[in-house]
């Protein structure tokens, strides 16, 4: 055997073991990226909280709140909510400027396995009563049907039995 065909060989693996490695990294990247949000909230759980905006990032994966709320006893507990992509939230009539520095909002989400002071968001309320939706899951937008639908039967139910 040839040492010039030796080296052919060992090029030729090697190229194609790179490309191979490269090719099953990018196809891992976004199954490793993206994450349910129940790995990091308690999805059965929702929690209401009052603050003042101090941030607002309409950015990917996630658009993130940044919030003051204050305590009972006067203490300043700082709060992050996260949401939905940029693009979702934009489709939905979401800009930059949707929420800003000094809003008041009251914030409905699932809060953080952990305890800490993070929600993944599911209803925002300005104080002027406009409501802004945009939670972190599709789930969230499904719950909300699902809801206006067991309303409405309800509804339907209890105009049945009055008449």
């Amino acid at each position: 055997m040839n040492i010039e065909y030796f080296y052919s060989v060992a090029a030729t693996l090697g190229r194609r073991s790179w490309l191979i490695l490269i090719t099953g990294l990018l196809f891992c990247m976004p199954a490793h990226s993206h994450h349910s949000p129940e790995s990091h909230y308690l999805v059965n759980e929702l929690i209401t909280v009052t603050g003042t905006v101090t941030k607002f990032r309409l950015i990917n994966p996630h658009a993130r709140i940044y919030f003051d709320v204050t305590t009972a006893d006067g203490a300043v507990q700082r709060w992050f909510a996260e949401g939905n992509a940029s693009a979702i939230l934009r489709r939905r009539g979401w800009n930059k400027d949707t929420l800003k520095p000094g809003d008041l909002i009251r914030i409905t989400g699932n809060p953080a396995r952990d305890g800490g002071h993070k929600m993944d968001w599911k209803l925002i309320v300005t104080e002027d009563g406009t409501e802004y939706r945009g939670g972190n899951t599709v789930g969230s937008e499904r719950d909300r049907l699902l809801e206006d639908i067991e309303k409405r039967r309800q509804e339907q139910k209890n105009q049945q039995d009055a008449g």
